[in-house]
């Protein structure tokens, strides 16, 4: 099986696992575990991960319920439901959208903008580690990199 996954990936029948979205994706896993490990014994460590991603898409972009199913790519039943938990731990509320009598935002409470400090307390470690691998200089620059291809068009 395995001679045979190498052959396919020689001939160009598989895909190259170098890709930009994949390394992204293993990128993002790896710094999911390592924030996971530095969050053990605080008040966010119960929290399920997928609720997590919720509260870090509603804290960097505020959104509809209908919005944030579509970023997070679940239905919005599903959204929903990890909207009311993260209201029942405190760390967002719903607001009336401005523009319609129906549609809610969630945003970010008092206790969830603490949370945010220690998240980015968090990130500053990582990136104090990640630094500390590959040099300031070229963290800076991956940083540039993905602030590039996120603002292009």
């Amino acid at each position: 099986m395995l001679i045979k996954l190498i052959m396919d990936y020689e001939k160009g029948m598989l895909p190259r696992h170098d890709n930009i979205k994949g390394l992204v994706q293993d990128l993002t896993e790896k710094l999911d575990a390592r924030m996971d490990a530095l969050i053990v014994g605080t008040l966010v460590e119960h929290i399920r991960p997928s609720d997590k991603k919720t509260f870090m898409l509603i804290a960097r972009h505020p959104r509809t319920i209908s919005e944030l199913a579509r970023a997070l790519r679940i239905t919005r039943q599903a959204t929903h439901k990890s909207v009311l938990r993260l209201i029942e731990h405190g760390v967002i509320e719903l607001q009336p959208a401005p523009d319609s009598k129906r549609d809610k935002i969630p945003m970010v409470t008092e206790k969830g903008r603490q949370i945010r400090r220690i998240a980015a307390q968090n990130l500053d470690k990582i990136e104090a580690e990640i630094e500390a691998k590959i040099s300031k200089q070229r963290l800076e620059e991956f940083r540039r990199t993905l602030l590039e291809l996120l603002n292009a068009d």
